[in-house]
């Protein structure tokens, strides 16, 4: 303003002095005036040029700094703006549209015309992104809550009357007349970058409103959207739009929303309308792993999770349990206790109570599940997300499907009859057993004991076991949830993977957990196992006294070795002795038959007399040594011939013939 001043000050005293100068001609004395004003002219009109020059020049020029640009606000030689608008456009007083960009520019008066101030670039910082939303311009269309996105920079494109134009959004002039912008929340986003938008135009917003963990609203920074590995994002949509967004697959296609693009899509449990990408609703195409710049005014991200989820079922109850003691007479004692099996805080839900043949048994499951990407986009649209199906669909039918298998029909292997008889078999055995040993008294007489036997016996004999791996159709029991869990998780999994199908879920997995059966339904299989071990202990004790036994033999055995070597070394020699002697008795026997029958034929040729003699004769001969033993008495034996008269004479006299003991003494 001291510029304009100055210019005014000088440009009025260029007047006063030309007219002072005029004046002075006409005067009386205006010749000698005129020369003094002369002399004066040569000094003050430079003076006063330079200086009108000067404020023309600094009231003509703008120089924006470098990381500056100007706004301008119009006061004089302007016309008003006509249609209400609040940002001029040129020639029109008010809050210029157009700005000035970085370095000297020339415009005569533009300081005095308007009000110029200088801004600061917008600055986008990395991963960051700001909104924009216009003070001015054409009224939104109806039922919008934001204009429809503009591709930044110079852009060709058609206008709301048809027309094909060029230009930049950011460029108000252009936007407030060719462009055809709307007043209010634009759709179109500043990534990060430098931009110079005209503050009288757009207002910019760097932080989003959004609830706290508290449930207050708080202001956070407009950040890039991540989506992670292993989820998809999808978008919910204001507005419509005529184009794919810059952000999606196909972006910059042109589309034609409305009604008739909206469309319902269904499965057996969810179903919800969905509408192309870039028109206003739920889009049908998803948003994979990235980074995206997207306006979250505008545009509703819900991430869905496509990995494995856990959700499981259990606790929630009260355990009831019975365990069995042995007292010191045998007997089997019962005790009863209960425990509380509190909720885990994640699980799903609780254990599921099934009701089976009029018993309660508790039951914990855990499934293992996934958010199908290609059904997110109606998961999101029609429920919300993975955690209201989990709620709203699975959960529910999981405690339906398995209340009803307490009533179903199963497909099994005959494996419970199977060990039914087997049982029966065993505890008919045992008991037979039993009455077999006669050492166990049973308080039975013999009579009774051996008709039980046989009783025992053909009962046995009547059982047959059935093929356990036979498959049979039955009603399912409480021991099922014990003895064929398999054949349960099967049919649980069959019936609920098709129920996940139905709400674009995929059950991958189904498991069961502990199954709580009631303490009263385990209480005889305790007992038939405790019993069972008893037996077989007090089996495996008499066993181990056998053996005990056995022992003791066998160390006092060893203790008594060399004894009983020798006495078996003995009866070994006395049975070669027998052996011997027996054989020389009848070799023995055999010789003397053999001599008895040489003798006879002797005797019946010679007389027994003489084969008696000379047997002896042959003896003496052979053992000389017997003839001093005989005592031959002196005897003189005077005969004729050389018969054997005299040496019978002589031994006739010995022992061996019936003599005395001892001759005389011989007579002189």
């Amino acid at each position: 303003m001291g510029w304009v001043i100055l210019f005014l000050a000088a440009i009025v005293s260029l007047l006063v002095f030309w007219r002072l100068r005029r004046n002075a001609y006409h005067a009386t004395e205006g010749r000698a005036k005129e020369l003094i004003l002369h002399g004066w002219a040569w000094l003050v009109y430079p003076i006063l040029g330079f200086i009108a020059l000067l404020s023309v020049f600094q009231t003509s020029t703008l120089n924006p700094g470098g990381s500056q640009y100007a706004q301008f606000e119009r006061t004089y030689f302007c016309r008003s703006i006509a249609d209400g608008r609040n940002v001029a456009l040129p020639d029109e007083c008010g809050r210029q549209a157009a700005i000035a960009m970085p370095g000297f520019q020339v415009s005569f008066m533009v300081n005095v015309l308007n009000t110029i101030t200088y801004h600061e670039m917008l600055d986008v910082s990395d991963g960051q992104y700001v909104t924009l939303s216009a003070r001015d311009g054409l009224k939104l269309d109806e039922g919008q809550v934001a204009a429809k996105p503009w591709p930044l920079g110079l852009t060709t494109f058609t206008n709301a009357k048809g027309k094909e134009v060029t230009g930049n959004m950011l460029d108000a002039a252009f936007f407030l007349s060719d462009g055809m912008g709307r007043k209010g929340p634009q759709a179109t986003i500043l990534p990060p970058g430098r931009y110079t938008p005209n503050t009288f135009l757009w207002e910019i917003g760097k932080d989003l409103q959004v609830a706290g963990t508290d449930g207050k609203m708080v202001q956070v920074s407009l950040l890039r959207h991540t989506i992670k590995p292993g989820f998809v994002g999808v978008i919910k949509s204001a507005i419509d739009s005529d184009v794919v967004p810059s952000f999606m697959m196909k972006a910059g296609d042109a589309v034609v929303c409305g009604a008739h693009m909206a469309q319902e899509q269904s499965l057996d449990q969810i179903k919800a309308v969905l509408v192309p990408a870039a028109c206003r609703g739920v889009w049908k195409e998803t948003l994979h792993p990235g980074d995206y710049f997207i306006n979250e005014r505008v545009y509703q991200i819900t991430e869905v999770d496509t990995r494995v989820q856990n959700w499981t079922f259990e606790g929630g109850y009260t355990r009831r349990s019975i365990d069995l003691s042995v007292e010191d007479d045998g007997s089997i004692k019962q005790v009863p206790a209960t425990a509380e099996i509190p909720k885990p805080p994640n699980a799903a839900g609780p254990s599921i109570a099934v009701k089976v043949e009029g018993w309660t048994v508790h039951q914990d499951v855990r499934l293992q599940a996934r958010a199908l990407p290609e059904y997110a986009a109606l998961v999101v649209a029609a429920v919300g997300g993975l955690k209201e199906v989990e709620d709203r669909i699975i959960v529910p039918q999981v405690f339906s499907v398995l209340r009803d298998i307490g009533g179903s029909r199963i497909t099994v292997s005959n494996t419970v009859a199977y060990d039914e008889v087997k049982s029966e078999l065993a505890a008919l055995n045992a008991r037979l057993g039993l009455l077999k040993d006669s050492n166990t008294d049973i308080g039975l007489s013999p009579e009774q004991r051996a008709s039980e036997i046989a009783l025992l016996e053909k009962q046995i004999a009547g059982l047959h076991l059935p093929d356990p791996n036979e498959k049979i159709t039955r009603p399912t029991r409480v021991l099922d949830f014990q003895n064929e869990r398999e054949a349960l998780q099967a049919l649980v999994a069959r019936e609920i993977q098709k129920i996940g199908r139905g709400a674009g879920i995929e059950i991958v997995n189904v498991t069961f957990g502990n199954a709580d059966i009631p303490a009263e339904l385990l209480v005889s299989r305790k007992m038939e196992q405790l019993a069972g071990q008893l037996r077989n202990a007090n089996l495996q004790m008499r066993t181990a006294w056998v053996l005990r036994q056995a022992t003791e033999a066998a160390k006092a055995r060893s203790s008594q070795q060399s004894s009983l070597v020798t006495a078996q070394i003995k009866v070994e020699t006395s049975k070669l002795g027998i052996e011997s002697r027996t054989n020389d008795g009848r070799a023995e026997q055999a010789y003397l038959e053999a001599l008895a029958q040489g003798q006879s034929a002797q005797a019946n040729v010679l007389g027994p007399d003489r084969v008696l003699m000379f047997n002896i004769v042959d003896a003496l001969l052979k053992h000389p040594e017997a003839i001093n033993a005989l005592h031959l008495p002196s005897t003189l034996t005077i005969g004729q011939g050389g018969g054997l008269d005299g040496l019978a004479t002589i031994l006739g006299g010995t022992k061996l013939f019936g003599g005395p003991a001892t001759a005389e003494p011989p007579k002189k």
